[in-house]
Formats: structure tokens, sequence, C-alpha cells
């Protein structure tokens, strides 16, 4: 007997279909407490809305940093171009004091070049004012800085002030770096003028000391200006010459002040150096040496010169010294002698009047007397001598020493 058999076959099941949920779907936050839970629905809406309120608290946090960053390093700027420009005053400052020391100078001095200084002092001043013009309403120059601690719209407004003063401040730099360099310039003309005349009045002085001793080598002597060692002397306070970064305009200073050093010294050593005219107006009626005697005619030696002028005229002391003698001489008639105290002396001999007395302290350009015709005299006129360590010289070199 057979049996027959059934296979059974299995049916598939079916497969569900699940939609998958949008990323911002309704949400349900339980919270449980005990035997009592609490459900809070999260709309679609409010998630959305609770992500676009995140971004946008993280971007105004960034923004928020950027903005405190860019504005230090632009005040940073600002303290930089502000120190920057208050070494350009600085440096107008020295470049000033330094036209104005030359000037003083120069300013009792009546030179023909006195025009043209005058004319490089003015533009000076036109560099001034312009400097006063451009830091008049600077206060930020006394600041000790600005407050950093300001909110971000705050910062806003900062660094767009910044920016602004910035950019007027770097305007007004160049234009003071401009006027830093004409003055330069014209300090550069100032220095080479002075240079000039002071080379000039010292050649010139140098000049009138070597004609002196040509004189003065006929009764074998010499005159040393340099002698004593006053021109290596030296003392005082110190007092820092002004710092220039210019390194040719700083090396001309130099060469300048040593021109001008030189200058007052041979100026100082003519102080009590008898050169010039003892009288204005007045012609030669006898010379130094030996000369017809003009009571007897017979040969006689002159001591000095014979300078005929009007009664009356006054006289002057040509170098710094003390009187003295200030009295009658026979022969001379009223007659004054100075010593200059460096072997120099001079007489002035038959005045008609004298102005000082035995032991006064005169100065080179003081009156002394008048020209008069006391004592063995043919008529008005000065008896003029000059004495060096004790031997008679001409006078005419003295005279005339600084006219040539």
């Amino acid at each position: 007997m057979v049996r027959s058999t059934r296979l059974k076959i299995k049916k598939p099941r079916k497969l569900r279909y699940t939609p998958s949920k949008p990323l911002f779907s309704n949400k349900e936050i339980i919270f449980r407490s005990g035997a009592r839970a609490k459900v809070f629905n999260i709309s679609s809406k409010m998630q959305i809305f609770a992500l676009i309120f995140i971004v946008l608290i993280g971007v105004w946090s960034a923004y928020s940093y950027h903005m405190y960053h860019k504005s230090d390093k632009l005040m940073t700027k600002l303290d930089r171009t502000r120190d920057a420009y208050a070494d350009l005053m600085s440096d107008f400052v020295a470049v000033h004091k330094n036209i104005n020391s030359m000037f003083a100078l120069l300013a009792e001095e009546n030179l023909d070049e006195q025009s043209d200084l005058n004319r490089y002092m003015q533009q000076a001043q036109v560099m001034e004012d312009k400097i006063k013009q451009i830091t008049d309403n600077e206060d930020w120059l006394k600041n000790e800085g600005m407050d950093k601690n300001v909110t971000v719209r705050d910062a806003l407004l900062e660094r767009d002030r910044v920016l602004s003063e910035r950019a007027v401040l770097l305007s007004k730099i160049k234009q003071l770096e401009t006027s830093v360099q004409k003055l330069e310039i014209s300090e550069m003309e100032i220095l080479n003028k002075v240079e000039k005349i002071s080379e000039s009045e010292a050649q010139k002085i140098k000049n009138a000391i070597s004609n002196i001793n040509k004189s003065i080598k006929k009764q074998n002597r010499y005159y040393n200006p340099l002698a004593g060692g006053k021109k290596d002397s030296a003392g005082g306070t110190f007092s820092p010459a002004p710092e220039v970064d210019n390194e040719e305009l700083s090396k001309k200073m130099q060469e300048v002040f040593l021109k001008i050093d030189d200058l007052a010294y041979y100026r100082e050593v003519m102080q009590t150096v008898p050169a010039g005219k003892p009288i204005w107006n007045y012609h030669v009626s006898s010379p130094f040496g030996h000369r017809a005697d003009p009571f007897n005619k017979k040969s006689a030696a002159h001591k000095g010169v014979d300078l005929a002028s009007n009664k009356g005229n006054i006289i002057k002391v040509m170098a710094d010294g003390k009187v003295t003698h200030s009295e009658w001489v026979n022969g001379y008639g009223n007659m004054i002698e100075i010593d200059h105290t460096n072997g120099f002396k001079t007489k002035y001999a038959h005045l008609n009047k004298s102005y000082v007395k035995k032991g006064q302290i005169v100065k080179k350009g003081e009156q002394i007397g008048e020209v008069g015709s006391t004592g063995r005299s043919t008529g008005p006129h000065l008896h003029y001598e000059v004495i060096y360590n004790g031997a008679n010289v001409d006078p005419m070199a003295f005279i005339t020493a600084l006219n040539e």
C-alpha cells in the first residue's frame, strides 16, 4: 500500500512599508515624576526656529570676536601712527632750535648778508606756523589711551572713527614730513651762509694780526694770538646738542660750530689788541720814525704818529684795558696811557680834555677824551703811540689793520 505525501509550501510574508519620518517631525518629550507623567509636544516649526536661533548666536559670536580683534589692530596701528607723528614733531623742534641758536649768534652783527639771513628766518617761521596749525587741535597727543572694553556696536563705531582719524593723521604726517624736509633744506642754506660769514670774519682778523706783526717784527717782536692757551680752554655745564637724524645736516652743523668757535676766539683776542682808528676824521701830519722836529727842524725820533683833526673831536680807545696815566706830562700836554694787559699799551697826547682817571677800566670803543693842542704842539692833533713789550711800533699798522 502506497502512501501519498503532500508537500506543504509556506506562503511568503508580506513586507510592511514604513515611511521615513521628516527631520523636523513632531516630537514628544515625556517627563515622569512618580506615578505622574507630563508630555510636551515640540512642533516642527518650533524645532526649525530653535535651530535658526542657535545658528544666529554662533554667527553673531564669531562676528563679534572678529570685530574686537580688528578694532584692536586698528587702534594699535593708530598708536604707532601717533608715535611717528610725535617723533616728527620732535625732529621739527630740534631743527627749529638749531636755526634759532644760529640766528642768535649773528643777531648783533651788521653784515651785508643779514637780509639773506632774515629771509631764511622768515621761511623757518612759515614752517613753524604750518606745524602749529596742524597740531593746535591734537589733544590726543596727551591721552594715555582709549578704553577698549566696549560693546560690539561701540566697537563698530570706534573702528570707523579710528579709520577716519588714522587717514587724517597720515595726511598730516605727510605734510609734516614735507615741512621738515623744507626746513632742513633752509637750515642747510643757513649753515652754509653762517660758515661763509664765519670764515670771512675770522680770516679778516687773522689778516689784521698778520699786518700788525709785519710792523712789530721790525722791532724784533712778535705777537702770537694763540699764546696763553686760551684757545683750548673750556668749561661750563654740559648741555647736549639736539639730535638730528639727517647725517649730512649733523656733519655740517659740527663743521659750522667749529668755525663759529674759531671766530669767537679771535674776536675775543682782538678785544685787547688796539686795532682801529682812535679818531674818525684825520690826516697824518707826521709819521712814525725819524722826522724833522716841527720846532727846530732838526732830525728827531718820533715815537708815534700825529693825526691832525679838529679841536674837540672825540677820541676812542681801540681795545679793552686799564688807565695807567691820565695827567699833564711835559711835551705831551694832557696825556692818557692805557695798558691792554697783553703786552700792548697805547698813549694819547696833546688832549684838550680827558674823560678818564688813573686806575679806570675802559672797554673797546669807549670815549676817553678830545683832540687838542696842549703841550709841545703846533696845532690841534692827536699824538698816538702803540707800545708792545716795551718797544714803540708803527701805529699805522694798527689803525689800518682791519681795513686791508
